[in-house]
């Protein structure tokens, strides 16, 4: 091009490829280009608001945790409803993860404020200013644990501690109102008050109305966490006591971070130290290899974090708790934290298997006991429910969902439209019905359903070689390219083994169609067993005339 006179090109090919891999690699999970913007852009302009303890008069206690204290409060200036919590621990960690989260997504946690240092109980002394809220946290900080190792740790109870400020939203959490015996519908009216306060309009209370409910408030659960992962932020401390309910906004909102490790500059994390609640928790102590070395400096860890979130997957850790805590909403034996640690312990010995847990119950309790609705719940659409809480909660991470991907599963979005277009077209596709539906509408259904073989549908490949390969009349092929999933899919009813027919549904209809199955067999017999072009047996082009039989009829 130069000989030529010629510009060189501004980009080449092997340029934008390189441009295009540095560009994904900015942008995944947990997002370096997000977090340089956030740390060294929005965190100093945004600031932290300063308050004293004379800005709030005090009200009613609302809890006590091991990270600390909580009070209701008023404000002075405004008359605001505000919560206060007297940190006890990890004070440091919760002031960040807080702020980071209310900069990225400030509708997903308790709206916080701010935080400062005053006395326990008395009115504050007049003190030099000792720096920024965030100097003074990891002053604090280094203080505690050095009273700690030195055993002078409760010698002095007038010094300062930390305290956090939120807006006042909700004094109930997902685990108080589980509590009520009315649970979903107590939270129903606020849920769904842009729809008359009913999930389901003309539906009496029962399995659609209490799925609906159930699926809404799990799918608010999912997307807070997806946004907290998606900007590296693990919790790992999911539960419902940790969900506090906005009755004005009608959503759930995340509270009491203090435990949350943020991966992206590797804030609040030791390879070697956890933080969990062993009954939400997966059977993994930690959300990374302990083998994973201390954080670096911040633009290092900063670098580093989108290739070590691949290798470790660390946000499945917070996966397998929001299954629990979904079974927790579905089935109220699971409420009481001895039955809760039951449960867990039976997962344990039996290999983290939900399927071997489930068929060792008594029937009486899956059809007759307080949890009867709660498995229908789950069991309802192909069992949408209760493969989401398999999927969350694998014995393994990597066999597990993320958040993110559970929030588009069948139990938060409903049937896949695909399926209920066919639904309509086929009638009766369930898998509970296959057999009168006909094998090729069990394959239409099972094509449509997810793609993977997890969920139990087809992979590409399958699906493709049974394009090109597979023949309906013959058993054996059908058995060889279906076997990968209809094993599964019947063993979850109970029935073993069914020979299969062909869909009377959509060959026998009337007379006609009949006599062309019949010449169409001839055809077949006459050709070795093809049809007539020779060509073997395609499901799409079958699918393609059964849809203009059935839109064509009389």
């Amino acid at each position: 091009a130069r000989r030529r006179g010629e510009p060189p090109p501004i980009f080449t090919p092997v340029g934008l490829s390189i441009l295009s891999a540095i560009a994904f690699y900015l942008t995944i999970t947990p997002g370096v280009l997000g977090g340089f913007v956030d740390y060294y852009i929005l965190r100093p302009l945004l600031g932290q608001k300063r308050f004293t303890l004379d800005d709030f008069v005090l009200g009613q206690k609302l809890g006590e945790g091991g990270f600390g204290v909580v009070f209701k409060a008023t404000g002075v200036a405004d008359g605001e409803q505000y919560v206060l919590k007297r940190c006890k621990d990890y004070g440091e960690a919760e002031i960040w993860t807080n702020s980071r989260l209310m900069r990225v997504c400030p509708d997903n946690i308790a709206k916080y404020q701010g935080a400062f240092y005053a006395p326990k109980e008395k009115p504050p002394k007049e003190i030099p200013n000792q720096g920024s809220i965030w100097k003074r946290a990891a002053n604090a900080a280094k203080q505690a644990r050095d009273k700690v190792l030195d055993g002078s740790a409760d010698e002095d109870d007038d010094e300062e501690l930390l305290w956090i400020v939120w807006k006042f939203e909700g004094a109930s959490t997902l685990a108080d109102l589980m509590e009520d015996r009315d649970f979903p519908y107590n939270v129903e009216p606020f849920l769904f008050s842009h729809k008359g306060g009913v999930a389901v309009e003309g539906e009496p209370r029962g399995l659609k109305r209490k799925r609906k409910i159930i699926s809404t408030i799990f799918g608010q659960v999912l997307e807070n966490i997806s946004k907290a992962h998606a900007t590296g932020i693990i919790l790992r401390d999911i539960k419902p006591e940790n969900m506090i309910f906005d009755p004005a906004a009608g959503r759930f909102l995340l509270i009491d971070l203090g435990a949350a490790a943020d991966l992206r500059f590797g804030f609040n994390y030791q390879p070697k130290e956890f933080i969990l609640d062993p009954r939400f928790s997966g059977p993994e102590e930690y959300i990374m290899s302990t083998q994973t070395p201390e954080a670096p400096a911040t633009p290092v860890a900063l670098a580093l974090s989108p290739a070590l979130w691949q290798l470790n997957l660390p946000d499945r850790f917070d996966s397998y708790s929001a299954g629990v805590c979904l079974l927790q909403m579905c089935l109220p034996s699971l409420r009481p934290d001895n039955n809760l640690i039951a449960f867990r312990r039976t997962l344990e010995e039996n290999g983290e298997s939900l399927t071997a847990w489930r068929r060792g119950l008594p029937s009486r309790v899956t059809t007759k006991g307080e949890d009867a609705e709660g498995f229908e719940v789950l069991d309802a659409d192909d069992r949408a429910g209760w493969e989401l809480c398999k999927s969350l909660m694998g014995k393994t991470r990597e066999k597990r969902s993320s958040a993110t991907g559970a929030r588009f599963s069948r139990f938060i979005l409903g049937k896949n439209p695909v399926v209920s277009v066919l639904d309509n077209v086929f009638k009766r596709v369930d898998e509970e019905d296959a057999e009168d539906g006909g094998l090729l509408a069990w394959l239409v259904f099972r094509s449509a359903r997810s793609g993977t073989n997890r969920e139990g549908g087809f992979t590409e490949a399958q699906l493709r070689q049974f394009e090109e390969e597979g023949q309906v009349d013959n058993k054996e092929d059908a058995s060889k390219y279906l076997g990968y999933v209809v094993t599964e899919t019947l063993a979850k009813y109970g029935v073993g083994r069914v020979a299969r027919t062909e869909a009377p549904g959509l060959l026998k209809a009337n007379g006609v169609r009949k006599r062309e199955k019949e010449k169409k067999e001839r055809e077949r017999e006459m050709n070795g067993g093809s049809d007539g072009d020779g060509s073997a047996f395609n499901p799409f082009k079958a699918i393609s005339e059964g849809v203009q039989r059935l839109t064509n009829k009389d």
